[in-house]
């Protein structure tokens, strides 16, 4: 999908389109950009640029925090359409997928009208768009869907000798695998290419990099066997908030902590799973990450369990100044259909009630309904006292 969660906010929102929409921190803040509009981008803002930097590069932007729900809940009508072009797609991200169309050509015709119809579809349907590559696998494919953004579609070479020239002349960071590290070593060596890459024998790729070796060299050649599977890639929900200043403030964590189990549970009821395992994170002022879990007695999607739980974790640990917190679950997992008279511990009611402020939400806007300790801090910030049950 094409700069998927600022198409989102775009099409959402008609006064953003053909404007620098950047998605990510405030302004002000030591947070990121997740996403930025390819108008932004002329600007030269990317994603995981620091927030301040957009700011200054686009101030004129606009910046917008995520709305996570609504993004899983679009990335989910569109893998339903893909399944309607082959039964195996392979989702392996938010905004991002492999379909084996093999089989289908009497249905859809060639890949490339295929391809064609799957781009009109989400059009059509979703008012966005969907960069596509076709190729004889999937690191092709992926490459091929990199080379002509927005809203095209490319073809890759099928013959073995055909796609070893087609990548030649890319720069190696597009191989998966290749990060700064590596790419510094293979820059020490002269090579800055795909081409000049394929260069180097297996045997000396090994030698160097062990098995990460191996696979550069089946890749640089256009090899990857790996087949499409079927299946969620989500392995895990989770949220981060880093602090304006390094905070010192436990009540500030809390809060923070409060926010982001809320949207971490929202996210997974759109996503209809459930987490087994809390996870708690932190940054200290000396940027090194840290991190703690527990097992669920029983896996939720319910945000009260998952503070709770996030907040005991939080508890027991030992800082005197964080410069990050985050939460997450893990081990996700669609919801089993219950037994009559099983003991859920007030589950299934908690699970009723956030999926109804949902609904409420959705419809109306994140404000419409507050809970309990959410209007306890509002009030206490005003100086007021107050009660709720």
């Amino acid at each position: 999908m094409d700069a998927f969660f600022a198409a989102i906010e775009q099409r959402d929102h008609p006064e953003y389109r053909g404007r620098p929409v950047i998605i990510g921190a405030k302004p002000g803040g030591r947070g990121v950009v997740s996403t930025a509009s390819y108008e932004a981008r002329t600007f030269g803002v990317h994603s995981a640029m620091p927030i301040g930097e957009a700011y200054s590069r686009c101030p004129r932007g606009i910046f917008i925090r995520p709305r996570m729900s609504v993004y899983a809940s679009v990335s989910r009508s569109i893998m339903e359409l893909f399944g309607r072009f082959s039964p195996r797609v392979e989702q392996v991200s938010v905004d991002e997928a492999f379909l084996d169309m093999t089989g289908t050509e009497r249905l859809f015709g060639s890949a490339l009208q295929a391809a064609r119809k799957i781009a009109t579809a989400i059009r059509n349907e979703h008012h966005l768009t969907a960069s596509i590559g076709i190729a004889p696998n999937k690191f092709c494919a992926k490459i091929a869907s990199d080379l002509d953004k927005p809203d095209g579609i490319t073809i890759c070479p099928q013959s073995p000798e055909d796609v070893r020239s087609w990548l030649a002349p890319l720069p190696v960071r597009k191989i998966w695998g290749v990060g700064v590290k590596t790419a510094a070593v293979l820059d020490g060596w002269g090579i800055a290419t795909i081409g000049e890459l394929q260069r180097l024998s297996r045997r000396e790729l090994a030698g160097r990099f062990g098995k990460q070796g191996e696979a550069l060299w089946q890749l640089a050649q256009g090899i990857d066997v790996r087949p499409v599977e079927n299946g969620s890639p989500c392995k895990s929900i989770s949220r981060e908030h880093t602090f304006a200043a390094d905070s010192r403030s436990f009540e500030e964590w809390r809060s923070t902590l409060f926010e982001l189990t809320q949207d971490v549970a929202r996210t997974a009821r759109s996503e209809d799973v459930k987490g087994a395992t809390v996870v708690l994170t932190w940054r200290r002022p000396d940027f090194s990450r840290h991190s703690r879990r527990r097992t669920l007695p029983q896996p939720t999607n319910v945000a009260r369990f998952i503070f709770d739980t996030a907040l005991e974790l939080l508890t027991g640990i030992d800082e005197k100044s964080l410069r990050l917190l985050g939460v997450g679950i893990t081990g996700l997992e669609a919801p089993l259909q219950m037994e009559l008279f099983q003991d859920t511990g007030g589950q299934n009611e908690w699970e009723k009630s956030e999926e109804a402020v949902d609904e409420l939400t959705d419809r109306f806007g994140r404000n419409v309904v507050e809970k309990g300790y959410q209007v306890e801090r509002r009030t206490k910030k005003r100086g007021h006292c107050q009660t709720d049950t």
